[in-house]
């Protein structure tokens, strides 16, 4: 007797064990076949990013730093323009159009003049493509719009004599230096540059 009570609670034990070793699975059925499924935990997938050479680095410091001051000029051009754009379209005539445009102009001048004309070349291009990332138009355009025709084509000649060019496109899907520019805006909003 002893023996079968031995027995029956070495089996208790076994199957007690057997039912714990069970997991709930989740699971799809699909054309008649069970696919277990599971959730996984969010992973982070960035790409390889080779070295840089000394002068590579220094051109990529470079690029930071001119980001890194003429972006907030190009946000708050993105800010005024909205502003300057809601005023534009409650104007009734010309006149009162021409109002808004050098109030504008005046506002621009104390807020940036001193600042804006200290950039560097570079840093004047930079803002260029900027200002079109933020307002979804080129700065030709821009002025087009806002001062028309006559004043953005003499803006874009002189332009062009000191090296820049107002319809200058903000694109990095097909331009590497504008997709670099994009990872160090990114880099900027989160705060880690």
């Amino acid at each position: 007797m002893r023996k079968i009570l031995i027995f029956i609670v070495l089996c208790i034990v076994v199957m007690s064990a057997s039912a714990q070793k069970q997991q709930i699975v989740m699971a799809t059925i699909l054309d008649g076949d069970t696919i277990p499924y599971t959730i996984l935990p969010t992973t982070i997938i960035q790409g390889y990013a080779c070295p840089l050479s000394a002068k590579e680095l220094k051109a990529y410091r470079k690029l930071i730093n001119n980001v890194k001051k003429t972006y907030p000029y190009a946000k708050e051009a993105g800010k005024l323009l909205n502003a300057y754009s809601a005023k534009l379209a409650t104007a009734q005539n010309d006149s009162q159009r021409k109002k808004y445009m050098k109030q504008a102009e005046k506002d621009i001048k104390e807020r940036f003049g001193s600042k804006l004309e200290r950039l560097t070349k570079s840093q004047g291009k930079i803002l260029l493509k900027l200002v079109d990332r933020e307002t979804g138009s080129d700065s030709y355009n821009l002025l087009k719009d806002l001062r028309g025709s006559f004043r953005a084509t003499f803006y874009q000649t002189i332009g062009k004599l000191f090296g820049y060019n107002l319809k200058v496109k903000y694109d990095p899907q097909n331009n590497t230096e504008d997709r670099v520019i994009e990872r160090i805006i990114a880099a900027i909003e989160a705060k880690k540059i």
